[in-house]
């Protein structure tokens, strides 16, 4: 009976929140409803059980307990760069008699929409310019976001430059300025749900990122549904870098900007997809004037926001004729030196490669050449075995010249040294939904999840 009763509350939990038991944890969902129950004292499951069906209060205090949010400002950055890139060179020069309306979904405890908002008041706009919405299932994070008081964990980026500009520091804690802090409005709501924030304007912009990876099949066909109906026509849609797997077959159009995975939504689109229907997601440019300017992916948390260095980037695009993304390699106009011929041969002949030899084959790699990067990545891997970024780069210049295996076994060896590194998780579950074993996709995203709940 008992195991009856716990399947039904984790039935009940996925048709509320989309998150299914293989992805949530069995253990932690009965240790959660075990804590309800001492709090409430409650006797047994069954009652339990009664007072959840009935008690909305109830279910939101236990989905309080089962979500664990990790965010902090300027995550990520990279989509952050985009979005000013965008206004700068779209939005202005056109819109600038409009209202830039932005969704950012969910929000969590508010950094990502505090972001968007400092990043729209740098590329030039006025508060009174945008308005963003910021949406979450939870209310105590909603609690957090809107007294807008953070501690120095949410700012893991090195440059800190926006904490000095928008933010008062009083003891351990930093108050947000009004500024910023008034441009966001926070909603209580659910994505899964099918009158989700109803009522409202499209947006121009949506950031839905790192929540589709946690629902089952169906909640992500709902969640996509409620983005697509408040998403405009030409609008932009962001999402988490593995997310991009979620979704398949249908007008959403991925934006050449690397590590941005943002998608432009057609003209044409309905606003609905039939029964069966995913997304397609294909590569196409969405600014085409003016050189493009890359950075590479955050791997040490620097921002370039408001001290910028420009770098070039292995890029990633979707293949359109293909079932599932291809890495392939990208040329890109540069704002940096090349590293000299000289340096590069200095570096591979070294039998002491110090750290910033690693920064060398990243370069190369960047550049397009991915023989040397090799050799000098392997010849620091010889020196340095135990370096986790080292098996992790190793591992992308694998997958940028197709060696999927090769890739997977740099991968496991850095996960083998640090078992909850969050960005070896992710390119193993990338590996794995593209071959296919969902399976195994499954189980890497617990284990995503258990290293979130850990580093809290």
């Amino acid at each position: 009976m008992t195991a009856i009763i716990q399947n039904q509350i984790e039935s009940l939990l996925k048709d509320r929140i989309g998150w299914s038991a293989s992805i949530l944890g069995s253990k932690e969902i009965g240790r959660a409803v075990e804590q309800r129950m001492t709090a409430g004292n409650l006797p047994d499951l069954q009652t339990y059980l009664q007072q959840l069906q009935i008690s909305t209060e109830e279910l939101e205090a236990l989905i309080e307990l089962l979500i664990v949010p990790e965010t902090w400002f300027f995550r990520d950055w990279e989509p952050f760069i985009f979005l000013e890139r965008y206004v700068k060179s779209e939005w202005l020069p056109t819109q600038s008699h409009r209202i830039l309306r932005v969704l950012s979904v969910p929000c969590s405890s508010g950094e990502e929409p505090y972001s968007i908002a400092m990043s729209l008041l740098k590329a030039g706009l006025t508060p009174n310019q945008f308005q963003i919405d910021a949406v979450d299932i939870s209310n105590c994070s909603l609690d957090k976001a809107r007294k807008a008081v953070y501690t120095q964990n949410s700012f893991r980026v090195n440059n800190l430059e926006f904490q000095e500009l928008y933010f008062t520091k009083s003891g351990n804690k930093y108050q947000l300025c009004d500024l910023v802090k008034n441009a966001v409005n926070f909603l209580q709501g659910n994505l899964v749900d099918p009158n989700f924030i109803t009522g409202k304007n499209p947006y121009n912009v949506i950031w839905c990122r790192n929540v589709l990876i946690y629902f089952d099949d169906a909640a992500r066909e709902k969640s996509i549904r409620n983005l697509n109906e408040l998403l405009k026509n030409q609008g932009l849609l962001f999402l988490g870098h593995v997310e991009k797997m979620q979704i398949l077959e249908s007008t959403f159009i991925s934006v050449q900007h690397p590590f941005a995975f943002a998608y432009r939504k057609q003209e044409n689109y309905n606003g609905g997809l039939k029964n069966g229907e995913k997304l397609l997601i294909r590569s196409q440019p969405l600014i085409s004037t003016g050189e493009v300017s890359l950075s590479r992916l955050d791997r040490k948390n620097k921002s370039p926001l408001f001290s910028r260095k420009d770098s070039p980037t292995i890029a990633r695009q979707n293949n359109p004729t293909a079932n599932r993304e291809t890495t392939q390699l990208k040329t890109i106009p540069l704002r940096v030196p090349a590293t000299s011929t000289s340096e590069i041969a200095n570096a591979q002949k070294s039998s002491q490669l110090p750290a910033s030899h690693l920064d060398t084959a990243r370069k190369l790699a960047d550049g397009g050449q991915l023989s040397a990067a090799t050799t000098m990545c392997e010849n620091y891997l010889k020196q340095n075995s135990t370096s986790v970024e080292a098996y992790i780069l190793m591992g992308e210049i694998y997958q940028a010249k197709g060696l999927d295996v090769q890739a997977e076994q740099c991968f496991q060896k850095a996960i083998y040294l640090e078992p909850n590194n969050y960005e070896a998780l992710l390119h193993l579950t990338l590996l794995a939904e593209n071959r296919g074993d969902t399976a195994r996709a499954a189980v890497l995203r617990q284990r995503i999840q258990r290293a979130k709940i850990l580093g809290k």
